[in-house]
């Protein structure tokens, strides 16, 4: 979460901080010089000379702010030689001396509770920040830089503290001119993580004008609507997401699509996934079918209902297929079951659709596929009987007799075959 060059770059006391201070805290002319002197050889990184000079600097100097710079600049020293658990030791000595004023401690209260958090050290962080903001601000009302409020959060956040990470979060948030970006992602993972799902999404609003291009946040904005049992929110997120481009994982499309079919929109909900498989922007796969198959159906697109079902039956198929490559034996041959058992169904559907709408040549074609993958069960009889009325529709009723007796055997269909042969026997009489 904490990059250290981040941290000392927003927040490091440097000499540019603490001249305007020099007099008002009694630092002699003679200190000042040999401070600034080396901090200019710390710029030059001649470290050895750095050294020497702050042991120097430190061995004439009474506990003050004079000695608090000291060890503040030999603490730039270490964290230049990347060895931060030094630079933590100098930093804490600084501090110890108490002869900063209240917001000049804050500042660097903040580096070193940052080093804190980036080894780990969460209680030791909370410990040497939150008691100097206090402090700060009781000196001077909104003096406190927001990184020391995000910093202070950021301990909380990961200790878990939640409301206590909150409350520092917003006052950072407060402080600064424009809010950084993770601490709104931070302050919107806290709320959620409180199932304060209302505040998480206001504060997702922020997280969209600020990112608007970033599709994650309206995905959690619409999935929070959704937890709060608010479908039309949820989709109005998608439907702007979508109309600004920005929709673009299967996942969120795919949501859209299902939300537009819930709350009664069917037909846009089929022409958008019609156009999403067509263009290849999603997953040609048996389930985005059936689910075009669904949205065809509610919106009484019989035709290309029975369409999205038979290209579901192929993909199911295709996929048994595909997966025989890498799969060992057992598992292809179970697979390969299972998938033809998902296409049977499909193409029953299709089928029975196809007899609704009075294709009795499309219905008997996939009556018999779906009996050929081998669907089970009552389906089975109930197949064959609306097969042989197929064919009775056709007037082929030599047909008609051969499925209405294959009808006859199936427990499912038996009473419904019996009938239909009587009554075409009657015709017989008839003729």
């Amino acid at each position: 979460m904490f990059r250290l060059f981040v941290f000392l770059t927003t927040c490091f006391i440097g000499l540019t901080s603490f001249n305007a201070h020099a007099v008002n805290q009694s630092l002699s002319p003679k200190t000042y010089q040999a401070l600034n002197d080396i901090q200019t050889l710390l710029t030059e990184e001649k470290f050895s000379e750095v050294e020497e000079g702050l042991k120097e600097l430190g061995e004439n100097l009474t506990p003050g702010f004079g000695l608090a710079l000291t060890y503040q600049i030999h603490a730039q020293l270490y964290l230049t030689q990347e060895n931060s658990q030094q630079a933590l030791v100098y930093f804490n000595k600084a501090l110890e001396l108490e002869a900063m004023k209240a917001v000049q401690a804050v500042s660097l209260a903040t580096n070193v509770a940052q080093l804190y958090l980036a080894d780990g050290q969460l209680d030791e962080a909370v410990a040497v920040l939150q008691t100097r903001v206090v402090a700060a601000e009781k000196e001077k009302e909104g003096s406190t830089n927001a990184m020391a409020f995000i910093t202070l959060a950021s301990a909380f956040q990961l200790q878990q503290e939640y409301p206590s990470s909150i409350i520092w979060l917003k006052r950072g948030i407060e402080r600064a001119k424009q809010p950084r970006e993770n601490w709104l992602q931070m302050l919107m993972a806290a709320h959620y993580q409180l199932k304060q799902y209302p505040e998480a999404i206001v504060v997702l609003d922020q997280l969209i004008v600020l990112n608007e291009q970033k599709e994650e946040y309206w995905l959690q904005q619409a999935s929070l609507h959704q937890m709060l049992n608010q479908p039309k929110e949820a989709l109005k997120v998608l439907q702007l997401a979508n109309i600004r481009n920005v929709l673009v994982k299967e996942d969120g499309l795919i949501i859209l699509v299902q939300l537009l079919i819930t709350q009664g929109v069917p037909e846009r909900a089929g022409r958008i996934l019609l156009e999403l498989l067509e263009q290849k922007k999603i997953e040609l796969t048996e389930d985005n079918w059936k689910l075009l198959a669904s949205a065809w159906l509610q919106s009484r697109e019989r035709t290309q209902a029975i369409n999205a079902f038979i290209k579901a039956a192929e993909f199911s198929l295709q996929q048994s297929k595909q997966s025989s490559v890498i799969k060992d034996k057992k598992s292809v041959k179970k697979d390969t079951i299972n998938s033809r058992l998902a296409a049977a169904k499909l193409y029953y559907r299709s089928a029975q659709l196809q007899f609704d709408e009075s294709d009795f040549s499309g219905a008997i074609a996939n009556f018999s596929k779906a009996r050929v993958l081998g669907m089970q069960g009552k389906k089975v009889g109930l197949s064959l009987l609306m097969q042989g009325n197929a064919y009775f529709e056709l007037e082929d009723y030599v047909n008609a007799k051969v499925y209405f007796s294959k009808a006859l055997k199936e427990a499912s269909s038996t009473n419904s075959a019996k009938a239909w042969l009587d009554y075409m026997q009657q015709l017989e009489l008839f003729e």
